[in-house]
């Protein structure tokens, strides 16, 4: 085996096609496309000629076509993560990360997306719909704006990890990661990781809790404080084949409930209380390993009238083609879009092709 590399590039592209089968603002000509190419560019420090540990990571995005959700289904938390809105081409995110005290402490400082470390569900990444990550309308400095932040990460035993981070919240992220405004965000987060059943059954439990400071927007504008608390879980349930290293074939399931105070009138187009749950099948069908199938359920209390909640149900089969190539037929049925639209019906279909 050759010497590593001290830098590498891994470039991936989503693309999906989808269409407003019912309800929601229209569904006449309700088909869209639109696309995400991801370009992540990792330095390894420690392989270069120059004094400094760790590593240095770019994300560089562009996004094209159009989703659904602005147009046809006007839905609150928006049914697919990646679309960004208005297309991007920016760099979402830099940052420098090292360790410290025999590797026990990871120190992470740039422009990040706090979804990255931060109210994370592995076995919840592969759903479509934003709420199963966190959606835009969260308001919090994710994707597709991600802000300047430090975060730290302490291992306190072999099973518990602290994580805390602060940032300079409501960002562009088509900028550099600094906002005009005085508003910062920080979050802690207390991760314990277990396993049931001698070791066959992983879980993980995350406790945290966020705070919004307030701060002026725009001139004559000002955003009052708020503050919320989290709790996720996942657990698998069943495995196919015990003692089996990554990825595990089995069943399993996940929820987390995040409810969030203002002291003050919120936003109208943001999330109050949010709940989400699901169930996933990795390798349910014989021969094929490596497909993951999923059932999830998204709520979201919110302050736009009519009935001021909004509910998702999401089904979803990934098929993995080639060790490079998915394709993931996904189904989701919207309750009341922003609490005031007609119940509506997306059907569509997303790949995803590492190049």
């Amino acid at each position: 085996m050759g010497p590593r590399s001290a830098i590498t590039c891994e470039p991936i592209y989503y693309g999906e096609l989808f269409t407003n089968a019912r309800g929601g603002i229209a569904t006449k000509n309700a088909t869209r496309y639109q696309g995400l190419l991801d370009l992540l560019v990792t330095t390894d420090l420690e392989q270069l000629p120059i004094p400094l540990p760790g590593r240095f990571v770019l994300l560089a995005q562009n996004t094209h076509g159009r989703g659904l959700t602005d147009d046809f289904i006007g839905d609150t938390q928006v049914i697919s993560n990646i679309d960004s809105g208005d297309n991007i081409m920016q760099v979402s995110e830099y940052w420098w990360e090292f360790m410290l005290l025999h590797e026990n402490i990871t120190v992470r400082l740039g422009k990040q997306d706090l979804n990255t470390e931060f109210l994370v569900m592995d076995l919840a990444s592969d759903f479509i719909q934003s709420s199963f990550g966190l959606s835009p309308s969260a308001g919090f400095p994710s994707y597709p704006d991600p802000g300047m932040a430090a975060v730290l990460q302490a291992k306190l035993t072999d099973s518990a990890t602290l994580k805390v981070g602060f940032w300079d919240s409501l960002a562009d992220g088509g900028r550099w990661g600094f906002s005009d405004n005085e508003v910062t965000f920080s979050v802690l987060e207390l991760e314990y990781r277990y396993a049931l059943a001698d070791g066959d059954l992983p879980g993980t439990l995350d406790v945290g809790v966020g705070y919004q400071s307030e701060g002026q927007v725009v001139p004559g504008a000002s955003l009052s404080s708020g503050y919320g608390y989290y709790v996720q879980v996942e657990q698998t349930l069943f495995r196919e084949t015990p003692r089996q290293e990554e990825p595990v074939q089995g069943l399993g399931i996940f929820g987390s409930y995040f409810p969030r105070f203002a002291n003050g009138s919120a936003p109208i187009s943001s999330i109050d209380d949010a709940l989400v749950c699901g169930v996933v099948y990795t390798g349910l069908i014989p021969g094929r390993d490596g497909d993951v199938a999923g059932a999830g359920y998204a709520w979201a209390g919110l302050h736009q009238g009519g009935a001021n909640e909004e509910a998702v149900v999401e089904l979803f089969y990934k098929a993995r083609l080639t060790p490079k190539l998915t394709v993931q037929p996904d189904l989701q049925y919207i309750s009341t879009p922003s609490g005031i639209y007609p119940d509506a019906l997306a059907v569509g279909t997303r790949f995803e092709l590492q190049l």
